[in-house]
Protein backbone atom coordinates (compact mmCIF):
# COMPACT_ATOMS: atom_id res chain seq x y z
CA UNK A 1 0.00 0.00 0.00
CA UNK A 2 2.75 2.43 0.95
CA UNK A 3 4.71 1.68 -2.24
CA UNK A 4 1.59 2.38 -4.30
CA UNK A 5 1.21 5.77 -2.60
CA UNK A 6 4.88 6.57 -3.28
CA UNK A 7 4.46 5.47 -6.91
CA UNK A 8 1.35 7.64 -7.29
CA UNK A 9 2.98 10.67 -5.67
CA UNK A 10 6.05 10.28 -7.91
CA UNK A 11 3.86 10.06 -11.03
CA UNK A 12 1.78 13.03 -9.85
CA UNK A 13 4.89 15.14 -9.22
CA UNK A 14 6.34 14.16 -12.60
CA UNK A 15 3.03 15.07 -14.24
CA UNK A 16 3.11 18.45 -12.52
CA UNK A 17 6.53 19.12 -14.08
CA UNK A 18 4.83 18.55 -17.42
CA UNK A 19 2.06 20.97 -16.45
CA UNK A 20 4.69 23.52 -15.41
CA UNK A 21 6.47 23.01 -18.74
CA UNK A 22 3.32 23.69 -20.73
CA UNK A 23 2.48 26.74 -18.57
CA UNK A 24 6.01 28.11 -18.90
CA UNK A 25 5.93 27.49 -22.66
CA UNK A 26 2.72 29.50 -23.05
CA UNK A 27 3.62 32.33 -20.69
CA UNK A 28 7.27 32.79 -21.68
CA UNK A 29 6.52 32.50 -25.39
CA UNK A 30 3.82 35.16 -25.10
CA UNK A 31 6.17 37.34 -23.03
CA UNK A 32 8.88 37.03 -25.67
CA UNK A 33 6.43 37.94 -28.43
CA UNK A 34 5.43 41.06 -26.49
CA UNK A 35 9.05 41.91 -25.70
CA UNK A 36 10.20 41.63 -29.32
CA UNK A 37 7.11 43.54 -30.47
CA UNK A 38 8.05 46.41 -28.16
CA UNK A 39 11.83 46.20 -28.72
CA UNK A 40 12.06 48.57 -31.74
CA UNK A 41 10.38 51.37 -29.82
CA UNK A 42 12.50 50.62 -26.75
CA UNK A 43 15.67 50.93 -28.80
CA UNK A 44 14.66 54.45 -29.80
CA UNK A 45 13.99 55.79 -26.31
CA UNK A 46 15.51 53.56 -23.61
CA UNK A 47 19.01 52.69 -22.53
CA UNK A 48 20.30 49.12 -22.68
CA UNK A 49 20.03 48.89 -18.88
CA UNK A 50 16.37 49.92 -18.98
CA UNK A 51 15.63 47.39 -21.73
CA UNK A 52 17.33 44.63 -19.73
CA UNK A 53 15.40 45.72 -16.64
CA UNK A 54 12.13 45.53 -18.56
CA UNK A 55 13.03 42.05 -19.82
CA UNK A 56 14.07 40.97 -16.32
CA UNK A 57 10.74 42.01 -14.81
CA UNK A 58 8.87 40.36 -17.66
CA UNK A 59 10.75 37.06 -17.20
CA UNK A 60 10.39 37.21 -13.43
CA UNK A 61 6.63 37.59 -13.69
CA UNK A 62 6.44 34.93 -16.40
CA UNK A 63 8.16 32.49 -14.04
CA UNK A 64 5.85 33.45 -11.17
CA UNK A 65 2.79 33.15 -13.41
CA UNK A 66 3.89 29.71 -14.59
CA UNK A 67 4.35 28.57 -11.00
CA UNK A 68 0.97 30.01 -10.02
CA UNK A 69 -0.82 28.20 -12.85
CA UNK A 70 0.92 24.95 -11.92
CA UNK A 71 -0.05 25.30 -8.25
CA UNK A 72 -3.65 26.09 -9.27
CA UNK A 73 -3.87 22.98 -11.46
CA UNK A 74 -2.21 20.86 -8.74
CA UNK A 75 -4.84 22.10 -6.28
CA UNK A 76 -7.60 21.32 -8.78
CA UNK A 77 -6.14 17.84 -9.16
CA UNK A 78 -6.37 17.30 -5.43
CA UNK A 79 -9.87 18.76 -5.09
CA UNK A 80 -11.60 17.21 -8.10
CA UNK A 81 -12.35 13.49 -8.30
CA UNK A 82 -9.33 11.47 -9.42
CA UNK A 83 -10.85 10.39 -12.72
CA UNK A 84 -11.10 13.98 -13.98
CA UNK A 85 -7.63 15.33 -13.46
CA UNK A 86 -5.45 13.56 -10.92
CA UNK A 87 -5.11 10.19 -12.68
CA UNK A 88 -3.75 11.86 -15.80
CA UNK A 89 -2.41 15.15 -14.50
CA UNK A 90 0.15 15.80 -17.24
CA UNK A 91 -2.19 15.49 -20.23
CA UNK A 92 -5.26 16.94 -18.52
CA UNK A 93 -3.31 19.75 -16.87
CA UNK A 94 -1.62 20.62 -20.16
CA UNK A 95 -5.01 20.68 -21.86
CA UNK A 96 -6.27 23.08 -19.18
CA UNK A 97 -3.20 25.28 -19.55
CA UNK A 98 -3.69 25.59 -23.30
CA UNK A 99 -7.44 26.17 -22.88
CA UNK A 100 -6.79 29.00 -20.43
CA UNK A 101 -4.07 30.42 -22.71
CA UNK A 102 -6.50 30.50 -25.64
CA UNK A 103 -9.13 32.16 -23.42
CA UNK A 104 -6.62 34.76 -22.28
CA UNK A 105 -5.69 35.58 -25.87
CA UNK A 106 -9.37 35.94 -26.81
CA UNK A 107 -9.92 38.20 -23.81
CA UNK A 108 -6.83 40.29 -24.58
CA UNK A 109 -7.69 40.67 -28.26
CA UNK A 110 -11.41 41.31 -27.73
CA UNK A 111 -11.28 44.88 -29.05
CA UNK A 112 -9.62 43.73 -32.27
CA UNK A 113 -12.22 40.97 -32.59
CA UNK A 114 -15.04 43.45 -32.03
CA UNK A 115 -13.59 45.73 -34.71
CA UNK A 116 -13.28 42.76 -37.06
CA UNK A 117 -16.96 41.88 -36.57
CA UNK A 118 -17.93 45.52 -37.13
CA UNK A 119 -15.81 46.02 -40.24
CA UNK A 120 -15.99 42.64 -41.95
CA UNK A 121 -19.47 41.45 -41.00
CA UNK A 122 -21.03 44.95 -40.79
CA UNK A 123 -22.39 44.41 -37.28
CA UNK A 124 -23.28 47.28 -35.01
CA UNK A 125 -21.08 47.83 -31.98
CA UNK A 126 -23.46 46.31 -29.43
CA UNK A 127 -24.03 43.13 -31.47
CA UNK A 128 -20.32 42.74 -32.15
CA UNK A 129 -19.51 43.20 -28.44
CA UNK A 130 -22.16 40.66 -27.44
CA UNK A 131 -20.89 38.19 -30.04
CA UNK A 132 -17.29 38.43 -28.86
CA UNK A 133 -18.39 38.15 -25.22
CA UNK A 134 -20.47 35.06 -26.05
CA UNK A 135 -17.54 33.47 -27.89
CA UNK A 136 -15.30 34.12 -24.90
CA UNK A 137 -17.79 32.76 -22.34
CA UNK A 138 -18.46 29.65 -24.44
CA UNK A 139 -14.74 29.05 -24.89
CA UNK A 140 -14.18 29.64 -21.17
CA UNK A 141 -16.67 26.90 -20.29
CA UNK A 142 -16.56 24.42 -23.17
CA UNK A 143 -12.89 24.50 -24.21
CA UNK A 144 -11.40 23.33 -20.87
CA UNK A 145 -14.06 20.64 -20.47
CA UNK A 146 -13.64 19.46 -24.04
CA UNK A 147 -9.87 19.31 -23.86
CA UNK A 148 -9.84 17.46 -20.54
CA UNK A 149 -12.39 14.98 -21.89
CA UNK A 150 -10.28 14.57 -25.03
CA UNK A 151 -7.37 13.39 -22.91
CA UNK A 152 -9.42 10.29 -22.10
CA UNK A 153 -8.66 9.18 -25.65
CA UNK A 154 -5.36 7.28 -25.57
CA UNK A 155 -4.16 8.80 -28.86
CA UNK A 156 -4.79 12.37 -27.70
CA UNK A 157 -3.16 11.54 -24.37
CA UNK A 158 -0.07 10.20 -26.14
CA UNK A 159 0.19 13.25 -28.44
CA UNK A 160 -0.05 15.67 -25.51
CA UNK A 161 2.48 13.72 -23.43
CA UNK A 162 4.93 13.55 -26.35
CA UNK A 163 4.55 17.30 -26.90
CA UNK A 164 5.21 18.03 -23.23
CA UNK A 165 8.27 15.77 -23.18
CA UNK A 166 9.70 17.73 -26.11
CA UNK A 167 9.18 21.01 -24.23
CA UNK A 168 11.58 20.21 -21.39
CA UNK A 169 14.71 21.61 -23.12
CA UNK A 170 13.01 24.82 -24.23
CA UNK A 171 11.39 25.30 -20.84
CA UNK A 172 14.78 24.78 -19.18
CA UNK A 173 16.02 27.80 -21.15
CA UNK A 174 12.92 29.74 -20.13
CA UNK A 175 13.49 28.91 -16.46
CA UNK A 176 17.10 30.08 -16.79
CA UNK A 177 15.77 33.35 -18.24
CA UNK A 178 13.37 33.63 -15.31
CA UNK A 179 16.13 33.01 -12.78
CA UNK A 180 18.37 35.54 -14.54
CA UNK A 181 15.42 37.93 -14.38
CA UNK A 182 15.19 37.41 -10.62
CA UNK A 183 18.91 38.10 -10.20
CA UNK A 184 18.77 41.21 -12.38
CA UNK A 185 15.71 42.57 -10.55
CA UNK A 186 17.44 42.02 -7.21
CA UNK A 187 20.64 43.64 -8.50
CA UNK A 188 18.76 46.66 -9.90
CA UNK A 189 16.79 47.18 -6.69
CA UNK A 190 19.73 46.73 -4.32
CA UNK A 191 22.12 49.03 -6.15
Amino acid sequence: MQSEVKQFSHEYAQGLWGVFSSAAFCVFSWSLVIFFWDLPSFLLRLSLGDILGYAAYQFLFALLESLTVTIFIAALGLILPAKYLRNNIQASGTALVFAFAINSIILKERLDLINWFINVLSMNTLTATQTVTNIWVISLIILPLGLVMATKNKRVDRVINNFVENLFVLVSLYVILGLLGILLVIFRNVS
